[in-house]
């Protein structure tokens, strides 16, 4: 019996350490979590998206492209977002930044597309070679005038021929002391939305007066559609049956000077229902949308005037007493030249507005 004791006891203690040790496995083994199944379908599609892009698209300046320099924001994006599907620590949150960073990039370059320019859109074009003539083929040619005793503090001839910004001889015109281009009124001048592109340089050299007033093109002022600066901020005006609104570029300025300045191209649209636009050499700087709802198109004016470029109004147009609209001390007028200025019925795209610069930058 005495023999028996130990065999027995170490039997027990076998089956219980056994026991114990299939317990504990057992516990270990049930409060391990599953493997985590990420998803990565949705970027895996982004990634062929902006592939797609990529490798069937090209950049350019005429319709059917996309503007110059997005390519490179797609590729960096598609070049993160391979990085974080390949990545095999990568966490389903960061897969998900992933693809809404790409899909954002994608979207961004597809505003890119330059659309065609309805030429029934271009209402007038004035390219200053050598006259006043609207090249549009729309017949809104200009006639120079001087500026009138009342608008400038010292009144100066009317606009000039001068070099344009290539260089090239009697192909833009420089205004001083309200001289002006006055163009024949006509409802097309008036749309409802618009947008305007111009080629400036301002002179600030000597002006004393009106030092906030630099208009560039205007149809009757405040009561219509003007663009100007003041002086070195981008400034439009449109007047709709709601309100009359009138938003600057919001602080990104151009530049002045005594003298010959740098040439800029800017561009100004609104679409007819509450949004307006600013663009400096090629690129948007600003957009303003009516905090209140729509604003409505621009109505037309009335009375009629004929439409300035170089001041806020023509000459017949002013008016002595200072109860009237026109007053003459209220007015404006450009100092510097302006060259390619043009008139479109439509808010051009932005994706439109880089393509005219890019043309017009070279040429």
């Amino acid at each position: 019996m005495r023999s028996k004791m130990p065999i027995k006891f170490l039997t027990l203690t076998t089956i219980l350490g056994l026991s114990l040790a299939l317990l504990v496995f057992s516990c270990k083994k049930s409060s391990s979590a599953p493997p985590v199944q990420l998803n990565k379908t949705s970027l895996t599609q982004s990634i062929d998206s902006a592939t797609w892009y990529l490798t069937n698209t090209s950049e350019g300046t005429q319709p059917g492209k996309y503007t110059k320099g997005t390519q490179a924001a797609l590729q960096s994006a598609l070049t993160s977002a391979a990085a974080v599907l390949s990545n095999t620590a990568s966490t389903q949150s960061a897969i998900d930044a992933a693809t809404a960073n790409l899909n954002a990039a994608v979207a961004t370059y597809k505003q890119g597309l330059i659309t065609p320019i309805a030429a029934s859109a271009l209402v007038a074009y004035w390219k200053f070679n050598g006259n006043t003539n609207d090249s549009s083929g729309n017949g809104h040619n200009g006639t120079l005038e001087a500026g009138p005793v009342g608008l400038a503090a010292v009144p100066l001839g009317a606009p000039s021929l001068v070099a344009d910004r290539f260089g090239n001889a009697n192909s833009a015109y420089t205004f001083a002391g309200g001289g002006n281009i006055d163009i024949p009124y006509s409802s097309a001048l008036d749309p409802q939305a618009i947008s305007v592109s111009l080629w400036e340089r301002q002179d600030t050299a000597g002006r004393t007066d009106h030092p906030n007033d630099c208009y560039m093109i205007s149809l009757s002022r405040w009561n219509g559609w003007k663009f100007q600066t003041q002086p070195t901020l981008p400034f439009m005006t449109v007047s709709t049956d709601s309100s009359i609104y009138d938003k600057d570029d919001a602080g990104t300025h151009i530049t002045v000077g005594a003298g010959a300045a740098n040439w800029n191209h800017l561009v100004v649209t609104y679409d007819g229902v509450n949004t307006e636009s600013f663009y400096i050499n090629g690129v948007l700087v600003k957009t303003w949308t009516g905090a209140n709802g729509p604003l409505g198109a621009i109505k037309p004016i009335n009375p009629t005037y004929d439409l300035a470029i170089g001041s806020d109004l023509t000459n017949s147009a002013y008016s002595p007493t200072s109860t009237d609209p026109n007053y003459i001390g209220y007015g404006g007028y450009w100092t510097g030249d302006l060259d390619d200025i043009m008139i479109y019925n439509i808010p051009l795209t932005a994706a439109q507005v880089t393509q005219i610069y890019n043309q017009q930058v070279t040429q």
